[in-house]
């Protein structure tokens, strides 16, 4: 027997995905009940406090998607620059598997509502604030400073949501892409520290002199 809890979690991913795709104001909650097909007596058993509730909840959850995506892209990557490639990737497939309608998970709310709602205004800075943090983390492990690192992030959240919104009005995935490859080759330039994989490197190119020697 299904949870009681499913249907909820049910309505806060489709909520999520019609938010991102169609925004906040043109999304009913009759919208979010055919999408999720949970019960309709359940809108306001789950979220007593209404559509902003539930616009929390799936803001909340914009923040745990991009931090596992960051995690995922950084085990298929070397370095600062192939984590932002295999970043791209995965949001480029996205994109283009949603037929240019799904771009960043809050951009359209942010846009929509972040000038009038003090409290999801901080809740989306939250979320980005959450992707910086993600971000920096994986720059600093491979050899970026702290400062260095947080520019880097911020230049990589910048670029993406930019690109994002040209992608979607040109329904081309050209120009997100140009972006992702443009800051990848950027980033790849930084000057940074060994880092993991270059501590590794040189020890064993120590190991080697030494052993010649």
């Amino acid at each position: 027997m299904p949870r009681r809890t499913d249907s909820r979690s049910k309505m806060i991913h489709a909520a999520a995905e019609l938010f991102r795709q169609r925004g906040y104001h043109a999304t009913a909650f009759s919208d979010v009940i055919q999408a999720s097909g949970a019960p309709r007596g359940s809108t306001y058993f789950h979220f007593p406090g209404g559509k902003q509730e539930l616009a929390r909840e799936t803001v909340a959850m914009a923040g745990d998607e991009i931090e596992q995506m960051v995690a995922t892209a950084a085990d298929r990557a070397d370095g600062p620059a192939s984590l932002v490639l295999a970043l791209g990737d995965m949001v480029a497939k996205r994109l283009e598997g949603s037929g240019y309608r799904s771009g960043c998970a809050i951009a359209t709310m942010v846009l929509e509502l972040a000038p009038y709602d003090d409290d999801l205004s901080s809740e989306f800075e939250e979320v980005f604030n959450r992707w910086s943090a993600a971000l920096e983390c994986r720059f600093e492990q491979w050899g970026m400073t702290a400062g260095r690192a947080a520019t880097a992030a911020n230049l990589v959240i910048s670029a993406f949501e930019g690109a994002l919104v040209l992608s979607r009005a040109a329904r081309r995935i050209e120009p997100f892409m140009a972006m992702v490859q443009a800051v990848g080759e950027f980033i790849d330039h930084e000057p940074r520290g060994p880092g993991p994989s270059g501590s590794s490197q040189q020890s064993k190119q120590a190991g080697s002199k030494s052993g010649s020697g």
